[in-house]
């Protein structure tokens, strides 16, 4: 009697360790499959936000030239119909070329802040500023939107039947979607950053031209 009784138990506990086993992996796959998911939505939002910034950025840009060019304009003309003599054409268009340049350190200072507090903050390596910063972004925000997902009882069951629990899951899934994140991030951004990054030169090149020009026929 003793004997058939321990061999029950036994049973019972080897079909309860498969089941458990069983679950566990069906539990990894899902898991893995929410990465990679995961992972393909955060780089196609980073990438989303990226373009979507830097195009902003440019056209604000693009506007602040236009209407520095027009103002340019306006006192070469004024000028040229005999307004005002050429040192007080010369004075005003150093005034503006001053203030312009204020303007300009004032709208660049929180955007020029950040970048330095990155850098510093991670050993003047752009790339690994970039990925660190990235990824602490991705991690949030996949925790967030984890946490508006409703679970029900059954889940919260079957976790704990393969040794998980829904609050380490999501943490694990974070952690290793953020680390996808800092290792793509910067093959992700630098197409736009160099498109950006020329597109800036050479308006800026126009510009100091155009400036050099019409001083030039004063």
């Amino acid at each position: 009697m003793l004997r058939a009784a321990f061999l029950l138990v036994s049973a019972l506990t080897t079909g309860v360790t498969l089941g458990r086993k069983a679950i566990d992996s069906a539990v990894n796959r899902k898991k893995q499959s929410l990465i990679e998911q995961a992972a393909q939505d955060a780089r196609q939002r980073i990438r989303g936000h990226a373009e979507d910034y830097l195009r902003e950025s440019l056209t604000q840009f693009v506007q602040a030239v236009f209407i520095k060019a027009l103002l340019l304009i306006a006192a070469w003309f004024f000028y040229r119909v005999g307004l005002y003599p050429h040192p007080v054409f010369s004075g005003i268009v150093v005034v503006m070329l001053a203030v312009f340049l204020i303007r300009d350190a004032i709208v660049f200072f929180p955007t020029g802040r950040l970048i330095v507090s990155k850098l510093h903050g991670h050993g003047w390596r752009p790339k690994r500023a970039i990925g660190e910063t990235i990824a602490a972004r991705v991690f949030e925000q996949v925790l967030d939107e984890a946490g508006e997902i409703k679970t029900g009882r059954a889940t919260h069951i079957m976790l704990a039947l393969a040794g998980h629990k829904m609050d380490e899951l999501t943490q694990d899934v974070a952690r290793k979607v953020s680390e996808i994140a800092r290792e793509t991030s910067w093959n992700d951004l630098r197409p736009f950053m160099l498109a950006a990054a020329g597109k800036f030169v050479t308006l800026s090149a126009l510009y100091s031209a155009f400036v050099f020009i019409l001083l030039r026929t004063a």
